[in-house]
């Protein structure tokens, strides 16, 4: 995959380096020249100059990337790169980071799909210590669906995949048990501590906390 990515932060710079490690062909666009000394362990190519310059984005590839990401750390920077990326250019995925929790759903309505940092970093150590079952939740798409991380516990622990999934409401994809992944069968008895991954409708959800023994789910609009 060809990836493009906007910013040179820390975030971008690890992000850039987790992407280069798995086989992906990544270039690195930042304004400021020293940021990309954070680039430690990165070969791809860094481009200089402003993120929103059409003709430095073609110089970039962006017209043959498979993927663009904005995080730079300006909102406003990061929405305009996205809609340039993703109106001129038809990148096919294209993900907008933002500080702001409130702009996140006003760019998701602008046809924008964004990360805010602020609101998934808030929630997940909101789960941590309030709900530490739910490990993650975030909503896919427009939200009628969401994709749920939690740790089964006393309550649940005992019954099947079958007994807990609710057709076309609930399913559970993968198990994690003492660190090592798989993809379960429906006859598979379900493990205290055991991480499940699944997908759930939002109308379903009080049906879902009630069967895994789960007070609230904190969802993340991604």
């Amino acid at each position: 995959m060809r990836v493009l990515i906007a910013g040179c932060g820390r975030v971008g710079a690890k992000l850039a380096e987790l992407l280069e490690a798995e086989g992906h062909e990544v270039v690195v666009v930042d304004k400021n020249r020293t940021a990309f000394s954070r680039l430690e362990h990165f070969n791809g190519k860094k481009i200089l100059g402003n993120s929103i310059d059409v003709d430095l984005l073609k110089k970039a590839g962006i017209e043959n990337a498979d993927a663009f990401t904005a995080v730079t750390n300006g909102d406003n920077t990061n929405l305009m790169c996205a809609q340039i990326a993703q109106k001129i250019f038809n990148v096919p995925k294209v993900v907008c980071r933002v500080y702001d929790p409130k702009r996140a759903e006003l760019y998701y309505d602008l046809g924008v799909q964004t990360v805010s940092s602020t609101s998934v970093g808030a929630r997940m150590l909101r789960n941590v210590i309030t709900n530490p079952k739910v490990l993650r939740a975030y909503h896919i798409g427009d939200g009628t669906m969401e994709a749920l991380e939690v740790k089964i516990g006393k309550k649940a622990a005992g019954k099947t995949i079958s007994e807990i999934e609710i057709p076309k409401e609930f399913t559970i994809d993968l198990l994690i048990r003492n660190g090592t992944p798989f993809f379960p069968d429906k006859t598979e008895h379900l493990q205290e501590n055991d991480q499940i991954f699944g997908v759930v409708l939002s109308a379903s959800i009080n049906k879902i906390k009630e069967s895994l023994d789960v007070t609230d789910f904190a969802v993340n609009y991604v």
